[in-house]
């Protein structure tokens, strides 16, 4: 497995991977409108502070992560999702650990935050494995259509 940069015949893949709009949501929050489109996340891809980044072997496409560079010193994990077929597999933690170490050779950076949703147990054990520790910066909530989603926001110190 390796971490490669986003190509747009991903997005093809990616599109697939989420099967309602809730699970739309639980992946990129009001980011992306539902159902998803290859387009929109091709378009996304070209944003100045955004790296779009695949869990790939070979030809094949098991995850996908963003990072945002929200200032010289820190990047946000943002839209971090594994293949349906493969969860539950350690992905995850592949995923996340090419993360981390593609970011830290990143110069400046020292602070590498993230938002998880607080149902989404699995994700958030997942980054309390690796060091990240939930902070009491906010928001709390995101709202979808009406409804509380209480989220975590997390941070790692490098």
């Amino acid at each position: 497995m390796e971490l490669m940069r986003f190509q747009d015949e991903h997005a093809s893949e990616l599109v697939n991977w989420f099967q309602t709009k809730e699970e739309s949501l639980m992946w990129g929050g009001r980011v992306f409108d539902w159902p998803l489109n290859q387009s929109s996340i091709i378009q996304r891809a070209t944003e100045d502070n955004l790296q779009f980044l695949t869990l790939v072997e070979g030809t094949q496409v098991f995850g996908f992560i963003e990072f945002q560079r929200m200032s010289l010193t820190e990047v946000r994990l943002c839209r971090v999702a594994i293949h349906p077929a493969v969860r539950g597999k350690g992905l995850g933690r592949q995923l996340i650990q090419l993360s981390l170490l593609k970011i830290k050779a990143l110069p400046h950076v020292t602070l590498v935050t993230l938002a998880v949703f607080q149902r989404n147990v699995v994700a958030k054990n997942c980054y309390e494995s690796f060091g990240f520790q939930v902070t009491n910066k906010a928001p709390h909530v995101k709202v979808f259509d009406g409804r509380e989603w209480p989220v975590y926001q997390m941070e790692l110190a490098l």
